[in-house]
């Protein structure tokens, strides 16, 4: 088998190390990522995949390769760029309503146009979709010029004369005509806005057929694409999370689905998760609810309208769905007695909901597509949830929006993290071109060197609302990567003005050196020190569990064992079980405290010599 594009071969008759995988969002960016992952599973098996946005695109068509990667999948999967380097840009198809404003985007996106010509070909096709309006404004605007120039000058009674009063009548038609042309497009404007909040707030939803395109959209291609690399009929059921988990894998979790309100011991969350042969996350953001979610989603709060979905997906994803989930039942709020039906049917078609399929059951497209919901150019997704923050009497069931996992973190490195890892997971990080450094890809060396964030000026009103809105979706990513014992294992592609990005018409050559730049990006990994690394990520670990110990202990000193002792076997809220239980973790707990003394009473060894800098913090957060 031939390797990613003629480099080396993909090995599927041989053990491999494992490594997991994590790739940034950027739109068109992702033609970077097949040839990185194909590189990269020359040397690894690939684990564990995640994105955002157009990274969970490529994690995707990775998850299938892998998968499939006994049947050529990696050799299908490094064919995409090629396959893309002429049909990019038709896999983004508007539906009728926001065709308008799609064409508009486009062409003020051509690549090789200048400005000026951007601008005669947007303010054309305005003017075009607003005829009426604009030759009406005109008019309108014209007249009383007309009107005055005829006072001013009397009626013509020649042809002179009349060329006179119509020369004069001209000096007011370039007011005129920035006039008119203002009020084409706040009415273009209008309609942009109306169009785009039916179609879920994107021009393109990626299931919608642009009849002239004469191609798949962008979904509808990726679903058939998923099953072609994972050597699965592109007419049958698509490819599922469980597929990739494998069985063994989905017996746990489906024994630990059917505890139901058991507990379920660490041990056994722990087993079931190593069991899986290959796991997808996603990122995605729930701007219903404010907050980022990973995909598959832990809590089962949410549901789908199967008519909603269509509009979104193919027929057998929204089958898949249908037929792996239950419709829900109106549901019973009560409250001193007093009882409220929930209705929990589809506002827009009058029909149940059904509760999102176990993860197992859910199709691998799903999650590239609620993290690839490029805010305005690509859809959101909609979801239902019961919206249980409003007062008694007013709870009802509501439509949530998925968009961008890019919005709230476009480059996930903590996905699959731990304190001790089992093995490297690789991030490809995608950034402009560096302002004293010629090289297009790069990698830190050590998992100790130094890596500062890049510097952004701001010279501008413009680069500094910029600053504020890049500062908001990316700080914890960009803080992240400054850490030791994550910049070592991330590779930076640096693209040039023109690739990547919006840019959707990228020429066929750009495109191929973008794929083949992804390559050379992974192929920095091929010395990385996985030994150098994990002594990295103990020393990190082991100094901030000492701070935590410590501050633990002080307040264990300071009152908080007396009042564990007397409190714990008294409370009647979240209980560890009887007395012999309760007994065992407060023991524990004392154990753990001695720990910390005796870590104080040696000096703090974790936190001598040269600790890795800058240091974390280990804290509780809420989980995505």
């Amino acid at each position: 088998m031939t390797g990613p594009g003629g480099s080396g071969q993909v090995a599927h008759d041989r053990v491999l190390p494992d490594c997991d995988v994590i790739m940034k969002g950027g739109i068109s960016s992702g033609i970077v990522y097949p040839r990185a992952v194909c590189r990269l599973a020359e040397r690894y098996r690939l684990r564990r995949l995640g994105g955002a946005s157009a990274g969970a695109i490529a994690a995707v068509l990775a998850a299938a390769a892998e998968h499939g990667r006994g049947s050529g999948g990696f050799d299908k999967l490094n064919r995409i760029p090629d396959e893309l380097g002429s049909t990019l840009a038709d896999l983004f198809q508007p539906s009728a309503a926001t065709k308008p404003t799609f064409t508009v985007l486009t062409a003020w996106l051509e690549p090789g146009w200048s400005v000026r010509r951007k601008g005669r070909r947007v303010w054309g096709l305005i003017v075009r979709e607003t005829a009426g309006i604009f030759a009406g404004t005109l008019a309108l605007l014209l007249l009383p010029a007309i009107i005055i120039t005829l006072i001013s000058r009397g009626r013509p009674s020649g042809l002179g004369d009349w060329l006179g009063t119509a020369i004069s009548g001209l000096v007011w038609l370039p007011l005129a005509l920035i006039l008119a042309t203002a009020v084409s497009v706040v009415v273009f404007g209008r309609r942009a806005l109306a169009a785009l909040e039916k179609n879920g707030y994107g021009l393109c939803d990626g299931h919608s057929r642009d009849p002239k395109v004469g191609k798949p959209p962008l979904t509808d291609w990726l679903t058939d694409k998923i099953d072609e690399i994972a050597a699965r009929p592109t007419d049958g059921p698509p490819l599922t999370l469980g597929d990739l988990w494998g069985q063994r894998a989905v017996e746990l979790e489906q024994a630990i689905v059917a505890k139901g309100a058991g507990r379920v011991l660490p041990e056994e969350r722990l087993a079931a998760r190593e069991a899986r042969l290959l796991e997808l996350e996603v990122m995605t953001t729930n701007l219903t609810l404010r907050r980022p979610y990973r995909f598959p989603f832990t809590d089962r709060i949410f549901y789908f309208c199967q008519d909603r979905l269509r509009d979104y997906f193919p027929d057998r994803v929204v089958e898949q769905l249908v037929k792996r989930s239950t419709a829900a039942e109106d549901r019973i709020d009560s409250r001193e007695g007093v009882e409220v039906t929930i209705s929990m049917r589809c506002p827009c078609h009058q029909q149940p909901v059904r509760r999102l399929p176990e993860a197992w059951d859910l199709p691998v497209v799903v999650a590239a597509r609620i993290s690839l919901s490029f805010p305005g150019l690509i859809s959101a997704v909609p979801l239902f949830c019961v919206d249980w923050s409003r007062a008694f009497g007013k709870r009802g069931l509501v439509e949530v929006w998925f968009s961008d996992g890019g919005i709230s973190s476009n480059f996930p490195m903590h996905f699959f993290d731990s304190l001790w890892p089992a093995r490297p997971t690789f991030g490809i990080n995608l950034s402009p071109p560096h302002p004293d450094l010629p090289g297009l890809v790069w990698r830190a060396s050590r998992a100790a060197s130094g890596v500062l964030p890049p510097v952004q000026p701001v010279t501008s009103m413009t680069s500094f609302l910029t600053a504020i809105v890049r500062t908001m979706q990316n700080w914890m990513d960009t803080t992240q990567l400054t850490l030791p014992g994550f910049r070592d294992r991330v590779a930076v592609v640096r693209q040039k003005d023109g690739e990547g990005g919006m840019n959707l018409k990228m020429e066929p050559e750009v495109i191929k050196e973008l794929a083949d730049r992804g390559a050379e990006a992974a192929a920095l990994f091929d010395d990385f020190d996985f030994d150098d690394h994990r002594w990295t990520r103990y020393r990190v670990a082991m100094s901030e569990i000492d701070e935590v110990l410590t501050g633990m202990n002080a307040r264990y000193a300071d009152g908080y064992e007396a009042f564990l002792k007397e409190h714990g076997p008294a409370t009647g809220r979240y209980k560890i079980g009887g007395a012999a239980r309760t007994a065992a973790e407060l023991a524990l707990t004392d154990l753990l405290m001695r720990q910390a003394k005796s870590s104080a009473a040696q000096d703090h060894p974790a936190g001598a010599g040269d600790v890795p800098h800058p240091r974390p913090a280990v804290r509780l957060v809420p989980r995505q």
